[in-house]
């Protein structure tokens, strides 16, 4: 085996929480987690009292729970990741760095990875983190009656079928070896590139206590109280109280293995976008914590710029603005039809008017400065009424259909677009009525199918493979249930050799696929617009990655 030693170290938090549902708009749902409704006192509580060290993040909507397993929203990501630690972590450099696992080996035939677990990383009551807790936590991603986000990208393991789900769910996959307490192994179906276990499986995956949750019912574990109240955790912060859609409020671990965190606590704060500005000018909020997840509003940024006290920070963008499709209606199964859709929709004029400029019109859902695997040779669709029209009345498009276009309330730009896209199909002869809704209400009903569009964001992932949570068949992000079995096969293709020519070729056809079938029009990638104050470390500034090595941030009192 070929030693890898990563050279040095993060919790892995925010690096991918936008490839979930979650990079929506701000709402004001939420579960409440051992807090009440904020008292007027409650912005006392987020301000920094003397002598203590205190870091107010923002972000647009509240977290539904902590279950970072079955993963619902970015919100809900981006803070269980500050709890519970991955095996690795993908720095901006695009090379993995170690967190729970100290190290890993990759075999000669690219089948066989093995996890050296840190030996001083433990929970928080004391007890060892094990090579056990690894494998009953793929053990529940893994589980057919779990309906874990993370199901497709388990597929390359053995054990697992091609959806992801294990064989035989009474046990770890076949796949998952439990060598010792501090070392796991897993082993791949076929010859894989070790980026894609790093990333879909390493990166990925937060692993939870087994001690703490096992032996509940595969449904009743998915709402545990633990995930309102996680009262165990290994990161580098523990989890303090949840006020219903105000904040979240963490203190530090002192016995986190990479170090203690340098500020004495931190607060996750709910911030809608049009109050970020005065958040930031006021103190009140140090940093806005990722882009997609609480950026500054557009009207807002030339202000910024006049703050004293805070420096902006904008970012290429990665986060994916998207319309998804219900493939699964009769009347927008048809392909055709959702080429006129995405053909309908004037996109250059919702950069130009709504962003400023401060965007691109997106071919796909791989991001542009993913450049390893972007196919500049796929063209996005032009804009052309005409035509659409055209292809609508030949494909025989029932025009008196009522259309519902789903739109989570909070992200500005993102309501604004709303109405436009609905006059740019309404000029093409489309009846379409918009219904807005906070964002964890805009999911439920997007996941029961009840919706023909729905606009939402994500950044897709920086490797293709984890797209297929959104797009391969049946799995849990595609809501508008889009089937192509040879799209598939690409993502197949991609995850079963270790050959980059042979991926590449794989996406390619993939991205090709995926802007001939539409299974959702790709709306625009806007400009990370992220600030922060100007007492933050250098560690603590956020990055197109969002903020990194939380243990790492400190503040000036």
């Amino acid at each position: 085996m070929a030693r890898v030693v990563a050279r040095r170290a993060m919790a892995a938090t925010i690096v991918a929480a936008c490839i979930l549902a979650g990079c929506g708009g701000a709402g004001t749902s939420g579960s409440k987690a051992n807090g009440t409704a904020a008292s007027a006192g409650a912005a006392s509580t987020v301000t920094a009292g003397t002598g203590t060290k205190t870091l107010n993040l923002a972000m647009y909507s509240a977290p539904a729970g902590f279950n970072g397993m079955v993963g619902g929203s970015g919100y809900d990501t981006i803070v269980s990741g500050l709890m519970f630690q991955t095996l690795d972590w993908q720095s901006p450099d695009q090379k993995f760095q170690p967190s729970l696992a100290s190290s890993w080996d990759v075999s000669s035939d690219s089948k066989t990875f093995t996890f050296h677990l840190n030996p001083k990383a433990t929970w928080t009551d004391g007890k060892p983190v094990t090579a056990n807790d690894v494998a009953w936590t793929l053990q529940v991603v893994t589980d057919p009656k779990v309906p874990s986000q993370f199901g497709s990208l388990m597929g390359v393991l053995a054990g697992t079928n091609a959806q992801g789900q294990n064989v035989d769910p009474s046990q770890p996959p076949a796949g998952v070896r439990v060598v010792d307490d501090k070392t796991i192994q897993l082993t791949t179906k076929q010859p894989a590139d070790p980026n894609l276990v790093l990333y879909n499986i390493g990166a990925e995956i937060q692993v939870y206590p087994e001690h703490v949750l096992k032996g509940m019912a595969d449904t009743a574990l998915v709402k545990a109280p633990f995930f309102q109240d996680p009262t165990v955790s290994d990161g580098p912060f523990e989890f303090v109280k949840y006020v219903n859609s105000q904040y979240v409020q963490l203190k530090p671990n002192p016995n986190f293995p990479l170090g203690a965190p340098k500020i004495d606590q931190l607060f996750i704060k709910v911030v809608p976008p049009t109050s970020m500005l005065t958040e930031l000018r006021d103190g009140a909020v140090d940093a806005t914590i990722a882009p997609g997840l609480a950026d500054v509003p557009l009207q807002d940024w030339p202000s910024i710029a006049s703050l004293p006290n805070v420096k902006q920070d904008p970012v290429p963008g990665t986060i994916n603005q998207f319309m998804m499709i219900n493939s699964h209606r009769p009347y927008l199964s048809n392909p055709t039809v959702r080429e006129a859709i995405a053909m309908a929709i004037n996109r250059q004029e919702i950069v130009s008017q709504l962003l400023k400029g401060q965007a691109s019109v997106p071919n796909g859902p791989v991001s542009p400065q993913y450049t390893t695997w972007y196919d500049k040779s796929v063209q996005p669709w032009p804009y052309d009424p005409t035509k659409a029209k055209q292809m609508l009345q030949a494909a025989n498009f029932p025009f008196n259909q009522q259309l519902t276009l789903l739109v989570p309330t909070g992200n500005q730009i993102r309501m604004e677009s709303a109405p436009l896209i609905q006059q740019n199909l309404k000029a093409v002869g489309l009846n379409v009525q918009l219904q807005q809704m906070d964002f964890a209400t805009m999911l439920a009903t997007a996941k029961k199918g009840q919706f023909d569009f729905e606009l939402e964001a994500s950044d897709f992932g920086v490797d293709p493979s984890l797209s297929s949570v959104w797009f391969a068949c049946g799995a849990g992000l595609n809501y508008g249930q889009f089937c192509d079995a040879q799209i598939d096969k690409d993502y197949q293709a991609g995850q079963s050799t270790p050959v980059l020519a042979t991926r590449q070729a794989a996406y390619n056809d993939l991205q090709q696929r995926l802007h001939d079938l539409v299974p959702m029009v790709f709306l625009y990638i806007p400009s990370g617009l992220l600030a922060y104050n100007t007492r933050l470390n250098q560690a603590a500034i956020p990055t197109v990655y969002g903020m990194q090595q939380p243990w790492l941030w400190d503040v000036s009192r």
